[in-house]
């Protein structure tokens, strides 16, 4: 058995110190999320649904990705097997962040649809139920399918990665490498001989991520300029509240700044793993050493470990009317009419 041309002791360990340290503020930032909208839920009213769950798949995806780097750094036999359920649980709750921000977006698109043409409280109490009813469907749905996907795969035998060579043989091997035994996100895409039926995992792991990863990607991207292409023809017929130039300047200086960030969140976070991959691919075909694109692992280790850090402030943090809900500062003098959900004043009629 080879393993030429793999991470070393020392750049694994790197890596694990890496994804301790900044998997730290993307628990910090979501917890503070999932705490403060649980607490102010009143205030935040119907946007407070989709926050803490933003929150809590960020927050989970990050506690158990964290979990992993400690295993590394304890280096227990105990830890391989964990290691084959864990890693592919944190990338199950980052599917779930990926499709509530498709939600987020989709959401957003209601002023483009010709939403709240009249005032929301001469709504009907029928129609807001029935609101009510499709948005569990939605939710109860993000949750459940990646939920599925993953017990599939843990269950299904030929889907799952081989046991990892034992300790003991990767000794014969190199008497110092911890490679074999190690637990680190996309550490083994590259058809390393740690593991036998390894073609499969990584073809699943490899077109899963990308399939999810771009079409949120182009999804957002698109449902966000169609946003910020109807506020631009909104302003220039004139059909804002007379608020004053100076704030409707801001609005949608705004309206762009938060479209455009909440999709560079998705483009920073995985770029680098989808280059990653793609690389690993192209191994088949070119001598690419994974030992000689370390500097790639240490940016994807950083980006991906920031998803959560970074959603909290792209979704709530960053947001005037987040931190004016949350204290309770939130008194606007003129009504707000047709604005993007993420820029609306959170009211909402009970069903």
């Amino acid at each position: 058995m080879e393993l030429n041309g793999v991470l070393s002791d020392h750049q694994i360990d790197a890596l694990s110190t890496e994804y301790l340290v900044l998997l730290t503020p993307s628990l910090i930032g979501s917890f503070s999320v999932l705490v403060v909208s649980l607490v102010r839920w009143r205030q935040l009213k119907e946007q407070v649904h989709i926050l803490v769950q933003l929150a809590l798949a960020d927050f989970l995806a990050a506690l158990i990705l964290m979990t992993t780097s400690v295993l590394n750094k304890v280096s227990t036999e105990s830890g391989v097997k964990i290691c084959q359920y864990f890693l592919p649980l944190s990338l199950t709750f980052y599917f779930i962040s990926f499709l509530l921000v498709m939600v987020y977006a989709w959401k957003s698109r209601s002023p483009i649809q010709g939403w709240r043409t009249r005032p929301t409280e001469h709504a009907g109490t029928q129609s807001q139920c029935r609101r009510n009813m499709v948005a569990i469907l939605v939710y109860a749905t993000v949750w459940l399918l990646p939920i599925i996907m993953y017990s599939v795969y843990v269950l299904t035998p030929f889907m799952t990665t081989a046991e990892l060579t034992p300790a003991g043989d990767v000794l014969i091997i190199h008497n110092d490498s911890q490679y074999c035994t190690s637990c680190i996100l996309f550490l083994h895409v590259w058809r390393d001989s740690c593991s036998h039926p390894e073609d499969i995992h990584d073809s699943i792991v490899g077109v899963c991520l990308f399939l999810i990863v771009i079409t949120v990607l182009m999804s957002c991207s698109i449902i966000y300029y169609d946003i910020s292409k109807w506020y631009e023809t909104q302003k220039h017929e004139g059909l804002f509240p007379p608020e004053g130039d100076a704030r409707s300047r801001r609005r949608i200086k705004r309206v762009f700044s938060t479209a455009r960030n909440m999709v560079m969140v998705i483009l920073f976070c995985w770029a680098p793993a989808l280059i990653l991959i793609l690389l690993s691919c192209l191994m088949l075909w070119t001598n690419i050493e994974q030992r000689s694109l370390f500097f790639l692992y240490v940016i994807q280790a950083a980006s991906l470990s920031l998803q959560g850090f970074l959603n909290s402030m792209v979704y709530a943090w960053g947001r005037p009317n987040f931190t004016e809900a949350v204290l309770g500062e939130n008194t606007p003098l003129v009504a707000q009419n047709r604005l993007a959900f993420f820029d609306e004043s959170l009211r909402s009629s009970s069903c």
